[in-house]
Order: C-alpha cells, then sequence, then structure tokens
C-alpha cells in the first residue's frame, strides 16, 4: 500500500457522446456482441470536481445515483484496489447528461475519475494503463479518456483516434424515458447484424476530415431500441416537424439527435421544441482532449 500527498483539486468536464455509426458484426464467443462504431463527444457535460480526502466518497447532485454501484465509485474504488492507494477522495457529481440515454452519461463519468484521480493521487499512469482499467469498467469508458472523434471495436473498448472532424452543431432531443442498454442489446437478433462497411465509410471520410453525409449514417441499435421505447419515435417526429432533415437514434437510445447548418439553426431548431416542452440541447463537437 501507498499513502499519496494532498493533491490540488481536479475539475473534469465529462462529456456526452453520439455515435455517427453503430454496426454488429455478430455475437462473441463471451457473450458480447462484436461491434464496430465511430463516436464523437458533444458539448454536453457533467462536471466532476474532485478534492483529496480521507475515505474515498460520492455526493451527487441527483441523490439516486450516490451509491457504491455508480461508475464514479466504482473507478475510484478500483485504482485504489489496483495501486495500493491508501488516500480517499471526496468525489462531487453535477449532472447534466440524461441518465440511461444513449450518451454515455456513466462511462464519460467512471473515466473522468480516472482521469481526475490520476491527476489528485500523482500515479502518473500512461495513456494505456488508464485504458485498461477502464475497461474493465464498462466497453466504452476507454473512449472517454480521450474523446473526440474515434473508432470503437471488438465489444467497444478498442479505441482508434481519427482526426478531429470540423465543428459541426448537433440538436439532442432526449424523450422522457430511461433504457437500459443490456436490454436493448439483449434484443439484438442476426438481421440486425451488418459487415461493417457503413462504419468504414465513415472512418475513410472521417480521415479526409469530412463527416459523411447523414443518408448514409447507420446504428444497429435502432430497431430494438424502438421497439422497447415508442417514445423514440416521437421524439424523431418532433424533430422532423421542427425542421430537421435527419433524426437519428444515438447508442442505444432513447435520445435522438440531427446535426445542423450552422449553431445559428442549432439554437433555432431547439428552441421550438423547447416551447413545445421537449427537452432539447443545442451542442457542439467537442475534440479530443489530445488534440
Amino acid at each position: 500500500m501507498r499513502t499519496l500527498g494532498i493533491g490540488k483539486p481536479v475539475v473534469i468536464n465529462c462529456y456526452a457522446k453520439i455515435n455517427l455509426t453503430l454496426e454488429i458484426l455478430g455475437k462473441r464467443a463471451d457473450g458480447y456482441h462484436e461491434v464496430r462504431t465511430v463516436m464523437q463527444t458533444v458539448g454536453l457535460a457533467d462536471r466532476l470536481e474532485v478534492t483529496a480526502a480521507e475515505k474515498l466518497t460520492v455526493t451527487c447532485s441527483d441523490p439516486v445515483l450516490a451509491t457504491p454501484d455508480n461508475l464514479v465509485y466504482r473507478a475510484g474504488r478500483l485504482l485504489q484496489e489496483e495501486y495500493g492507494v491508501r488516500m480517499g477522495a471526496a468525489l462531487r457529481l453535477e449532472k447534466r447528461i440524461p441518465v440511461a440515454a444513449g450518451l454515455g452519461g456513466g462511462s464519460s463519468d467512471a473515466a473522468g475519475t480516472i482521469v481526475a484521480l490520476n491527476r489528485l493521487w500523482d500515479l502518473r499512469l500512461s495513456l494505456s494503463e488508464q485504458q485498461r482499467v477502464a475497461a474493465r469498467l464498462g466497453s466504452d469508458v476507454p473512449f472517454f479518456l480521450t474523446g473526440g472523434t474515434a473508432l470503437a471495436t471488438s465489444r467497444g473498448e478498442k479505441i482508434t483516434p481519427l482526426p478531429s472532424l470540423p465543428s459541426h452543431w448537433v440538436v439532442l432531443v432526449s424523450p422522457p424515458v430511461a433504457l437500459s442498454t443490456a436490454a436493448v442489446y439483449g434484443s439484438v437478433v442476426p438481421s440486425d447484424y451488418t459487415s461493417g462497411v457503413a462504419t468504414a465509410d465513415t472512418v475513410a471520410a472521417a480521415q479526409h476530415g469530412t463527416l459523411l453525409p447523414q443518408t448514409r449514417w447507420y446504428n444497429a441499435l435502432a430497431r430494438p431500441a424502438h421497439a422497447l421505447a415508442p417514445e423514440i419515435k416521437a421524439g424523431q417526429a418532433a424533430l422532423l416537424r421542427a425542421g430537421a432533415q435527419y433524426a437519428h437514434v444515438s447508442g442505444s437510445g432513447p435520445t435522438v439527435f440531427t446535426v445542423c447548418r450552422d449553431e445559428a439553426a442549432a439554437r433555432t431548431l431547439a428552441a421550438g421544441l423547447q416551447r413545445q416542452g421537449y427537452h432539447a440541447e443545442p451542442v457542439q463537437f467537442v475534440p479530443s482532449s489530445r488534440a
């Protein structure tokens, strides 16, 4: 066991993500699905503030989430156990990303915890070591260590960074329903499997600094998500009625989104949806923290 000195408070913005593509190639021997997905962080973020303390504690703006099952607490405990850390930390999480919404909020919070405690406790972990720890917490946690634009493969934990895309504006619409990622994946059938070509095309475009046209985006989880949460179709219909040309499902849903031509169009679209009572957020692409 090692006892570490007290570091300065660390504040991390834990960004949400959208999926520009998400394909499932088949079922793996370990029970997970083999995926190919291009993810992009966007400017909706939870705020994590971490200070040194004798014990590891987590408080949250949503008290329901302040439990030992919270990924923030689990990430802290895993680092303590892996590296023999005696010091604790007080972790304060301000939630802005909707829970179980297909935006990766919990995974982003876990990654933010790893980054923050690596600094606070002076662990000096390399990125690859942080990714190893992150993969034990969830398939998409490694992506959020750096964010930006990236290809995720295997069960989602193998990350290949892609060049930063031009800064696009997005409107997120989150229906008032939570959707379990495990339940959505559990409803996937072989007819949802694809070859990965849509993702390969998205990667090729990104490598040239361009975003593939929205007509060519694909999400294999959209069908099972729709079956489990009819509210998704209502959210998509609202986006289209408000003037969006496209309405995509992010991850396992239920959040839907569209990419707009500029900031003014995104803010106008979001404001119109908000007046109708929808939870709509205009946000911008966020580049990788490595950029």
